[in-house]
């Protein structure tokens, strides 16, 4: 569960702010930029815990400035699972969205930058309007982190083969993420397998082989041409649209 709390900001350490909340003064982590937000600026705050494994971590982040007197910008279960596709390199936006559609049957989907200022504040308005997806372009570690905080499912697009970029992307998560891999056949799928085994991601992360055909077709690309990255990005629509379409159904259930 997600209490959203208002404060006003007081100080900054570091990449940390400080807000006063009702006469106590918290420290909360600023995964991503918030924008302009000078001393004495109204400050919304997100407390939950996450589950890591076995450990349990308590998260207090601060997300964006918001007005004091409006009604939170989400329901206790914040994103509700919805998934949150990180994608790196904008240039496969259209492949990962064509997934979507297609495993998806057409959900609503929202693309951000990632470098929008108040990027957690942006990502839970777009769900409560109706997001059954979310696309975060040019994003990286931060930006999984703060859709894990908000009770999202975030997916993590890998730039394979190249180890040292995954490992720079995932880079300020902390936290654990869907990962989609995409199905491949040799050499490719051992080329895949001995880039991932000494980053150990299957230790924290949730790795999950996914078929980016369906992609691909609904792009009208020829898949066996495309690069490791593009097939990353093909297999995170295609998972992120399946979890939209279970999504659905799971809330149609909770209405009957």
């Amino acid at each position: 569960m997600i209490a959203f709390r208002r404060g006003v900001l007081v100080d900054t350490i570091g990449m940390d702010v400080v807000v006063e909340i009702d006469g106590e003064r918290l420290v909360a982590e600023v995964p991503v930029s918030l924008g302009a937000t000078p001393v004495g600026d109204s400050l919304l705050v997100v407390q939950t815990t996450a589950e890591v494994g076995i450990e349990r971590r308590e998260l207090t982040m601060a997300i964006g400035p918001w007005p004091p007197d409006a009604p939170d910008p989400a329901g206790p279960l914040g994103l509700a699972s919805t998934p949150v596709i990180v994608l790196p390199d904008p240039i496969w936006s259209d492949l990962a969205i064509a997934g979507v559609l297609r495993a998806g049957r057409h959900p609503a989907c929202v693309r951000l930058p990632g470098d929008a200022p108040a990027l957690g504040l942006r990502v839970l308005v777009a769900v409560t309007e109706g997001a059954d997806v979310v696309l975060v372009e040019g994003g990286a570690g931060p930006h999984l982190r703060v859709a894990r905080a908000l009770g999202g499912r975030p997916l993590a697009v890998l730039p394979l083969p190249d180890r040292d970029a995954v490992a720079a992307m995932l880079d300020g998560c902390g936290l654990d993420v869907h990962i989609p891999v995409p199905s491949l056949e040799d050499p490719e799928r051992s080329l895949v397998a001995e880039c991932l085994r000494p980053l150990t991601l299957e230790a924290t992360h949730h790795l999950v082989e996914v078929d980016p055909a369906p992609a691909f077709e609904q792009a009208g690309l020829n898949r066996d041409r495309a690069s490791l990255h593009a097939r990353a990005a093909a297999a995170a629509g295609v998972l992120a649209g399946r979890l939209a379409a279970s999504n659905r159904r799971w809330r149609a259930q909770l209405e009957t």
